[in-house]
């Protein structure tokens, strides 16, 4: 059983949602506090600011709707429910449909609850609400920071490294059919869990007040290309695995001069994250790109393949799959041009804060 920090800080909220209501003598309402700070937790310093204004605003229009519509029309649980509908209403003509929930349970508890100072109950509840979600707000920003950078990396260095190791093992038909088929399954929902930690990444990146925003900005746009090139790769082992036969009928001059080709676009990838990383030098990695009388053999032999499926052979099908082979290795090798780039600018940017995660650890699941 593993206890996370989210865990940690709900509990913590819920705690002291529960405690501040009771020293504030606003009992009755703390059940409230702590569903509100429940539902207003959020993962990035830039979602919770959204949440707490958004909160605010959703929670003040429940009350005053609620208490509008108690003292006119009454508590009725037919009123009840014309008010949650004008409520509902109301924060959708604002965009505000996730915040709709906590509103109308605030609306609900407020037009339900018994007594006859009616006003005076009413406004403990929205202030119960409010301190709730002010509560969440200050445990998500001043408690356990979440390290979203740390778990992006190590999430894309083990994604990209069973990438890798299936492209390898594709070009020396060393891989079962079957076996890959679910493999690369799993890695797609790799490849999308990096968009969901790059993004929360980028929240906190694009919301920081520090004097070295820029330089945050400037790692943001290097993790995205990142990202970007391993999902080239991710193309590149699911086209492998597709026109798996296809590749086996090549001539073998051929197989031999993709899994070359391979190698060494693999091996400068590897080294561009370790360059990312601090690992290597700026200053090196600089094979990716072919020389000229090698890029035109390895083009030409290309062609030459495609041209005698379609012509001699009169296989379309195959010659479609050398172009799609072809054209998923020629776009790999550009992203990691591209990257190879903006890593190198990066780092050689004295700058630039350094990136240097040395605290290689299990991937949170």
């Amino acid at each position: 059983m593993k206890i996370g920090a989210r865990t940690m800080k709900t509990g913590l909220a819920i705690t002291l949602a529960l405690a501040i209501p009771y020293l504030l003598d606003m009992k009755t309402a703390a059940v409230l506090a702590a569903i509100s700070a429940i539902f207003a937790l959020q993962p990035s310093l830039k979602r919770s600011v959204k949440t707490l204004k958004d909160r605010v605003f959703a929670n003040i229009v429940g009350g005053v709707l609620a208490i509008i519509v108690n003292l006119t029309l009454g508590n009725h649980f037919i009123f009840v429910g014309l008010a949650s509908i004008l409520l509902i209403a109301i924060l959708n003509q604002f965009n505000l449909g996730p915040v709709i929930g906590l509103a109308t349970v605030t609306l609900i508890v407020i037009m339900m609850s018994p007594g006859t100072n009616f006003m005076f109950s009413a406004t403990i509840r929205i202030l119960a609400t409010l301190l709730g979600v002010v509560i969440a707000f200050l445990v998500n920003t001043l408690f356990f920071p979440p390290k979203y950078e740390e778990k992006l990396y190590h999430l894309i260095d083990y994604t990209t490294s069973e990438i890798m190791k299936w492209i390898r093992a594709s070009v020396r038909k060393n891989s079962e059919y079957a076996i890959l088929k679910k493999d690369l399954k799993w890695v797609k929902s790799e490849v999308d869990r990096l968009e969901t930690y790059y993004s929360l990444f980028k929240d906190e990146g694009t919301y920081s007040r520090k004097k070295n925003r820029s330089q945050i900005l400037r790692k943001i746009v290097v993790y995205r290309q990142i990202i970007s090139t391993t999902k080239v790769a991710y193309n590149l082992a699911s086209i492998l695995h597709r026109q798996e036969n296809s590749f086996n009928h090549f001539p073998e001059e051929l197989r031999i001069q993709i899994r070359e080709r391979l190698e060494t676009l693999l091996s400068a990838h590897e080294q561009i994250l370790l360059k990312f990383n601090g690992r290597v030098s700026p200053d090196e990695v600089n094979f990716i790109d072919y020389k000229e009388s090698l890029r035109s053999k390895f083009m030409h032999s290309f062609f030459d393949e495609a041209n005698m499926e379609a012509e001699v052979n009169k296989d379309v099908t195959q010659s479609n799959a050398v172009i799609h082979i072809m054209s998923s290795i020629l776009k790999y090798e550009e992203f990691l041009s591209r990257l190879n780039i903006l890593v190198t600018s990066y780092k050689k940017d004295l700058k630039n804060p350094q990136t240097t995660i040395d605290n290689i650890q299990h991937i949170e699941q």
